[in-house]
C-alpha cells in the first residue's frame, strides 16, 4: 500500500513539474531592460514576467546578457529567445519566429547642441557626412543608408556598450551623435542627473533631431537549438500577451516607469 502511494505521488508531482525556460535580456537597454545586481529589470523584462506567469507548465528564468552576446547565443542555438530585438527577419535570418510586438519605440537622432544641421527636418544620414556616431554595440538600427554610409567611411562610428556612455561621450565632444530609441535617451538623462553622473546644464549641450522611425520591440526565438517546447511556448506567449494588452496591462508597466503620458 506505501509501494503504490509513493508512486502516486511520484505521478502527481511529475504531472506538476514545469519546463524550466532561460529568456535572455537587454543588460544595458534601460528603461526597457537592463541589469541592476542580480535583477533584470525594465519595461520588456516586466511584460515578459507578466506575461509568463499566466503559462501553464513554464518556469521562466530571464537572464541578463551584453546584447551582441545575446544575439550570437540565439544564431548558434544555445539560447531559447531574447528581448527586445526589432523585427529583421532578412537581417538574422536564424532568428524565429517573432511574439507579437511587446511595444512601439520612436528612434532619434541625439546630438551634440554644436551640430548646426541636426533640426527635426534633417535629412539623414546625408546631413550628417563627416560626423562620428556612438552606438550601442550589437544595434543594427538607422537604416541601410546609414550603414553604407559608415562602410563608404562617410560617417564614423565608435560601439559603446549603453546609452549612458554613448551620452557622456557627446557631451564631452568624444563623438557627435547616436541613434537609439527617444524614452531610453531620456530615461537615462534623468537618471544620470539623479545620480549626478550629468549637471542638469548639460541638457543644454543636448539636441534632438529627426524621428528616424517607429519600431517595435519582440520576443525572438531561435530557429536553432532543440526545443521539444517551443511550438507551444510560442503560441501561448503570444495568447497570454493579447490578454494582457486587453485589459490595459502594457500601459499600467510602461506608467511605472516613465509615469502616465510619456509620450
Amino acid at each position: 500500500m506505501r509501494l503504490w502511494c509513493c508512486l502516486l505521488m511520484g505521478v502527481c508531482l511529475l504531472a506538476q513539474a514545469k519546463t524550466r525556460v532561460e529568456i535572455l535580456a537587454d543588460a544595458n537597454y534601460p528603461p526597457y531592460s537592463w541589469q541592476e545586481g542580480e535583477e533584470v529589470k525594465g519595461i520588456y523584462a516586466d511584460i515578459v514576467r507578466s506575461v509568463t506567469a499566466s503559462m501553464d507548465g513554464y518556469e521562466v528564468v530571464i537572464k541578463a546578457m551584453p546584447w551582441r552576446r545575446g544575439l550570437s547565443m540565439v544564431e548558434q542555438g544555445s539560447a531559447f529567445a531574447i528581448f527586445p530585438p526589432y523585427y529583421q527577419p532578412d537581417g538574422r535570418p536564424w532568428m524565429w519566429p517573432y511574439s507579437q510586438p511587446l511595444l512601439d519605440e520612436e528612434l532619434v537622432v541625439m546630438c551634440g547642441a554644436g551640430v548646426a544641421v541636426n533640426t527635426p527636418q534633417a535629412q539623414f544620414p546625408t546631413d550628417y557626412y563627416g560626423l562620428r556616431f556612438g552606438m550601442n554595440a550589437g544595434f543594427t538600427i538607422g537604416g541601410a543608408p546609414f550603414w553604407q554610409a559608415i562602410k563608404e567611411q562617410k560617417i564614423g562610428l565608435e560601439e559603446v556598450k549603453s546609452n549612458r556612455e554613448n551620452l557622456l561621450k557627446i557631451v564631452r565632444g568624444r563623438v557627435d551623435c547616436t541613434v537609439n530609441d527617444r524614452l531610453s535617451l531620456l530615461y537615462e538623462m534623468l537618471s544620470m542627473i539623479k545620480g549626478n553622473q550629468l549637471a542638469v546644464a548639460d541638457m543644454s549641450q543636448l539636441k534632438q533631431g529627426p524621428v528616424l522611425s517607429r519600431e517595435q520591440g519582440f520576443l525572438g526565438y531561435s530557429r536553432k537549438g532543440e526545443f521539444d517546447f517551443k511550438e507551444d511556448f510560442v503560441e501561448q506567449f503570444d495568447k497570454h500577451l493579447y490578454e494582457l494588452k486587453k485589459r490595459d496591462g502594457i500601459r499600467t508597466i510602461v506608467e511605472h516607469y516613465l509615469g502616465k503620458s510619456p509620450r
